[in-house]
């Protein structure tokens, strides 16, 4: 069950699309606003709001621990929401448009996701402006005000920064998460990428190839494999050799020991063996 809001004022602005939030401003500096006010300000598509609105209790719970303190409250019977629970649901439609593209949506509907999706960094900084500056208003106020019933003590001083830093931190995080993902899943898919120098068993240069081990290139003047072909080239020329590796051969229950030549080397052999098929090799 939420808490119940008071102590509150009533405020209204514009955000960067031109849409009007009306909110409310706690005693502690905190931006409160319905659902229907957010998706009103941040001109969210039509067909997106119901999922939108849903979702931020979602986010409210999701993200508490977080933002710290409780990102739903009630006000009037109406819950309300602070900005950390919108940006976390404007942070999840970034992620999906940039996975999917929400390419099962009707043309109509995909113009209108890549326009508001072009407004996702104005609205996310807006919002988190619109903090800080609710924050900075209520902290010039209780020095202005000595005989505040709520002076600004050491403690109350170090939680507010914390509100203003802490979700542009973790925001930053999140980005820079998502990022050295990306950059390894490309370090993973680009040979190119992949260190030439590191010590790998044949099988997995083959599979990094995109190659069948299985196959003969040879055949039928030899039955040998492409996986024995290539280590027995790379035996013949006296290839550097890492250490011996214990894997599981395609097919086989029983492990076996496995040499692991230089990447770089066994991509060579490969390229090699697969624009020769049927002619003779160096073996």
């Amino acid at each position: 069950m939420s808490k119940e809001l008071t102590n509150v004022e009533r405020y209204s602005e514009l955000s960067p699309t031109g849409g009007r939030l009306k909110y409310l401003l706690s005693d502690e500096g905190r931006v409160y606003a319905s659902a229907k006010s957010w998706s009103r300000a941040l001109l969210v598509p039509d067909f997106m709001v119901a999922n939108f609105e849903t979702g931020l209790a979602r986010m409210a719970i999701l993200k508490k621990d977080s933002a710290g303190g409780a990102l739903e409250m009630l006000y009037e019977r109406t819950p309300v929401y602070r900005w950390h629970a919108v940006a976390a649901q404007l942070r999840s439609f970034d992620r999906e448009f940039g996975n999917t593209g929400y390419k099962s949506r009707s043309t109509v509907e995909r113009k209108q996701l890549e326009d508001f999706h072009e407004n996702y960094e104005r609205l996310t900084n807006w919002g988190y402006d619109l903090q800080e500056r609710a924050i900075a208003a209520m902290l010039n106020a209780r020095v202005a005000s000595p005989a505040s019933r709520n002076p600004v003590t050491q403690d109350a001083l170090v939680d507010v920064i914390k509100q203003v830093i802490a979700p542009r931190l973790h925001v930053h995080d999140e980005k820079l998460q998502e990022h050295g993902a990306i950059i390894e899943e490309i370090r993973e898919a680009i040979p190119a990428l992949r260190d030439a120098a590191e010590f790998i068993p044949v099988r997995q240069a083959i599979q990094e190839q995109g190659l069948d081990p299985t196959v003969m290139p040879l055949h039928p003047r030899s039955r040998e494999n492409l996986s024995g072909l290539a280590g027995q080239l790379l035996k013949n020329r006296a290839a550097e050799q890492g250490r011996t590796v214990v894997a599981r051969v395609d097919g086989v229950s029983a492990t076996t020991a496995m040499n692991t030549y230089r990447r770089g080397e066994i991509y060579t052999v490969l390229e090699e063996i697969m624009n020769n098929k049927q002619q003779s090799l160096d073996i």
